[in-house]
């Protein structure tokens, strides 16, 4: 994959996750609302809700941002220590994706 497709690629995937993430938020905080409009919970509640979830959704904004840089920095050092083959690359990457569920078991 060149460094091309690979920006493509994580450019869209984050645009995808940033829609999901937005639409996500927009229906908990519809769901607050009629909480609150039928009377369920309070104005202090609601407050304290709406200020929750809108700093998870910036929290997992952030997290797409951050997993997003590190895995482009990850592909520039890969490339500069494996100069050349994209087999040796990809035999790298497999690698690490075996050792970290080896691992995470």
């Amino acid at each position: 994959m060149t460094s091309f497709e690979f920006s493509r690629k994580t450019t869209s995937n984050r645009k995808e996750l940033a829609v999901l993430n937005a639409d996500n938020l927009k229906g908990v905080l519809s769901y607050f609302s009629y909480l609150y409009a039928n009377g369920e919970i309070s104005d202090k509640a609601l407050e304290a809700l709406v200020r929750h979830a809108c700093s998870i959704f910036i929290e997992n904004e952030v997290e797409i941002i951050f997993q997003e840089t590190l895995e482009r920095k990850f592909m520039t050092f890969l490339r500069s220590k494996f100069a050349g083959s994209e087999e040796d690359i990809e035999s790298a990457i497999y690698s690490l994706d075996v050792f970290r569920n080896n691992r995470s078991r």
